[in-house]
């Protein structure tokens, strides 16, 4: 973001500025705070907080003060922090004895408590999973629908649920993408395995190998392939021979290495003649235009 040009005026002014910006937003008054009259906010969906953020965040409000204000409501001579928590914490680290504060005055714990989270999601850089926490509470606690969540969060409804599936995922995995070891496009493509064990075998090497969202959707897709093709062929009655054929170790290592190489399903078939075929495997169009550009190259056009 670029900085505003200042031309000789404090850091408070800078404050000031944007203060009024944030101000003007909600229509509220922003406030110098002292700073040990604010509590935490018991909705916030942040799970914790980095010490080394933190710290980076206090050398920054040491070296140019609070930029941009907390929010809070009053209640009674104290406020409880609606979002900026990571600011309030940091503010207090710094040393500083007020903090600038856009003031709400909520008296129904359920309009705090959905403000809180929605505030919280919107401005927060949460991981994947505090994000999806902070949807779910707001469905299950505030008993507001998906539709609604993501017209209040400003996202698309897809948005919403795609995020809330994550907690379905493993606690492991979960706390993968807690850490950023994941990204929410591999968690999102684990979801379309059916087995929570092969989700966590998948994930555990998506780690170790570093793996990129696009290696662990091609991954995902050889295994249902897999299965695909081991229900078919218990469908079709395919014969002892045929299972005899799969079963060869030269053959089966053959099929994982392709498998690995094009992302998708491959079964080698051969006969008495030393005659046969590869078999790929495709799930919609744009799969195939995919395995069609991975054989043919530049020829694919």
């Amino acid at each position: 973001m670029a900085k505003r040009p200042v031309l000789g005026r404090g850091i408070s002014a800078l404050i000031a500025d944007s203060a009024a910006e944030e101000a003007g937003a909600t229509g509220q008054q922003v406030l110098e705070l002292d700073i040990d009259a604010i509590e935490p906010n018991p909705f916030q969906p942040r799970g914790s907080f980095a010490p080394e953020q933190l710290e980076e965040l206090m050398r920054s409000i040491q070296e140019k003060g609070v930029i941009q204000p907390i929010v809070v409501n009053r209640i009674g001579l104290r406020y409880q922090l609606i979002a900026g928590e990571r600011r309030w914490r940091a503010s207090k680290m710094a040393g500083l004895r007020t903090i600038p504060a856009i003031v709400h005055q909520v008296e129904s714990q359920q309009e705090l408590m959905e403000l809180s989270l929605i505030e919280n999601i919107q401005r927060e850089d949460l991981n994947p999973i505090e994000e999806a926490e902070g949807y779910r509470a707001l469905i299950d606690t505030c008993f507001l629908t998906q539709e609604e969540v993501a017209r209040k969060v400003g996202k698309d409804r897809s948005t919403v649920a795609n995020m809330v599936r994550l907690l379905r995922l493993p606690g492991p995995i979960q706390g993968y993408l807690r850490r950023g070891e994941l990204q929410t496009g591999h968690a999102r493509a684990l979801l379309a395995l059916e087995d929570d064990d092969d989700r966590l075998e998948l994930a555990q090497r998506a780690v170790a190998e570093d793996m990129t969202v696009r290696e662990v959707e091609q991954a995902v897709q050889a295994r249902l392939g897999r299965r695909r093709q081991r229900r078919s062929d218990t469908a079709e009655g395919t014969g002892k021979s045929k299972r005899g054929a799969r079963q060869d170790p030269h053959l089966a290592d053959l099929e994982e290495r392709l498998q690995q190489r094009f992302g998708t399903a491959v079964t080698i078939r051969t006969s008495d003649s030393a005659t046969g075929r590869i078999e790929l495997e495709f799930y919609d169009a744009n799969d195939l235009e995919r395995l069609l550009e991975l054989l043919l190259g530049d020829d694919a056009g």
